[in-house]
């Protein structure tokens, strides 16, 4: 698996994509495109990339994200991966529309999607309404006129959060997005693994000083740091399926120090493994409800 530029081709007539996803699982598919996407996540869980946050996702998730942005979304069990998703490009309504005065809130929403961009529960609660209008709208105006309206509900938002580090808002040279990816696939299928930074240079045909750097660049964090927000992702998936217990899925995670695990989970997700599968298992239920 390598990124891969995606080409987006509206249907003949329309500005911008409307793709109604219906599959048995979301694939292994790392791409970026020149479109803006927005992605309501209407039936499925998994983990998601975008750049160098990687996260679960769950039934509701919504999240924009700008101009080639490397992004992926992977199913945790195969099933059914329903999903609504809404490309444009930036200039859809020519160069300088959003530059004017009224547009302003939307301009920023848009330059901050260049890492990203995740909403708050009653922000999502009314774009997933718009959402569902722009789908059932006829091509033309109206479909349009949806959109800056969505786009105008998204920029109010003031609890929204980014999910990359600040050296996605602008894209990564493709050669570089596939040498990083080499090393991501690696870590993926080794991350249990005590793996170490020599081990993923040799990867990457680097020296593991210039690995170093690398990552410290184009992810904006060391090695190590990446390599322990992985496990503590995947950790965090075992949390929500399935019943272990906390110390034996910090174990299995690649972590040999409970103490540790504990620190490292609450200092990123701002709570304990313990509270984590409680309130997010709950939150679950009242999405399915």
């Amino acid at each position: 698996m390598k990124p891969t530029l995606e080409n987006i081709q509206p249907l003949h007539g329309r500005s911008l994509t409307c793709l109604d996803i219906d599959l048995p699982e979301f694939d292994h598919h790392y791409h970026f495109h020149p479109e803006i996407e927005l992605t309501w996540i209407v039936e499925c869980e998994g983990q998601r990339q975008v750049g160098d946050s990687i996260a679960a996702f769950e039934r509701g998730d919504l999240v924009l994200v700008g101009a080639n942005v490397p992004h992926h979304y992977r199913s945790w069990q195969r099933g059914r991966a329903r999903a609504k998703v809404i490309q444009f490009k930036r200039d859809l309504f020519g160069p300088d529309f959003f530059k004017l005065a009224e547009f302003s809130k939307i301009d920023r929403l848009l330059d901050e999607a260049g890492r990203g961009l995740t909403f708050s529960a009653t922000t999502t609660r009314a774009a997933l309404g718009q959402i569902r209008r722009i789908f059932r709208s006829p091509d033309g105006p109206q479909q349009l006129l949806r959109l800056i309206a969505l786009l105008h509900t998204l920029s109010e938002d003031g609890g929204r959060q980014s999910l990359a580090s600040i050296v996605y808002a602008e894209p990564m040279k493709i050669q570089k997005i596939e040498r990083l990816q080499r090393v991501l696939n690696f870590l993926d299928e080794q991350w249990r693994e005590p793996v170490t930074l020599a081990d993923a240079a040799r990867v990457a045909a680097l020296h593991p000083q210039s690995l170093s750097r690398f990552f410290q660049q184009h992810l904006g964090m060391n090695f190590q740091d990446y390599l322990v927000k992985l496990r503590l992702a995947r950790a965090a998936r075992s949390l929500l399926e399935s019943d272990r217990t906390v110390a034996d899925i910090a174990f299995h995670s690649g972590f040999n120090n409970l103490a540790n695990f504990n620190r490292h989970f609450k200092s990123a997700y701002r709570q304990t493994p313990s509270r984590y599968r409680k309130s997010v298992v709950g939150s679950l239920e009242v999405l399915k409800s």
